[in-house]
């Protein structure tokens, strides 16, 4: 009788010390867990913070270099200039001799009175809408028929016009947002080609 008790208390005293390890085992457990909680949001949180930090940096470069970059477009409108001017034929300056064919030919209208068609002043260095990236011959028809057929006219384009516009292009719908067609047109029509060419690449 004295075994079955020393046995039954022995029994109870390893169930009760089995309890008290699984309490203390599930309390460390459960303490471990909000440890490492804590420990990915403060990491997702510096993640965060460090992000944010190097959109600032990269913000603040581009405008650092921005001057540099209106600069150098400006020397390569100066340079444009310089060559289209080189390559101006000059002026004559004596008369040349007249065939002596009569009267009659002296005082004739001259053979072409009017320009040809499709002459005239050419705009040098200014783009047209296919130079945007993003924009091949269907999208640029498709823009086309809304009326935004040249670039300067992307470029004047506000925010509720953009959105306007984005919702008549049909299958296109939205590229004008998601391509920043209007960052880009407003760089190329200002001439900023060299900031143009570090955001999205060589035009065209």
């Amino acid at each position: 009788m004295a075994t079955t008790y020393e046995f039954s208390l022995a029994y109870a005293l390893w169930a009760l010390g089995g309890l008290v390890l699984g309490l203390l085992l599930g309390r460390i457990f459960r303490r471990t867990v909000r440890v490492a909680a804590v420990a990915d949001t403060a990491g997702l949180a510096a993640a965060r913070t460090e992000a944010a930090q190097a959109q600032r940096e990269l913000a603040a470069s581009r405008e650092a270099m921005r001057p540099l970059a209106d600069e150098v477009d400006r020397l390569k409108r100066e340079n444009a200039k310089l060559r289209r001017t080189a390559q101006e034929p000059l002026p004559l300056t004596t008369p040349l001799a007249t065939p002596a064919l009569g009267a009659s030919v002296l005082g004739a209208e001259p053979l072409v009175s009017e320009p040809l068609a499709g002459t005239g002043p050419i705009v040098a260095g200014v783009p047209g809408i296919r130079a945007l990236k993003g924009v091949g011959d269907k999208f640029a028809a498709a823009l086309e028929t809304i009326g935004l057929d040249s670039v300067d006219k992307i470029a004047r384009l506000n925010a509720d016009e953009a959105l306007d516009a984005d919702a008549q292009l049909g299958a296109f719908n939205g590229r004008i947002a998601r391509d920043r067609l209007v960052e880009q047109a407003t760089l190329l029509d200002e001439g900023r080609t060299t900031e143009y060419a570090a955001r999205f690449g060589t035009p065209g």
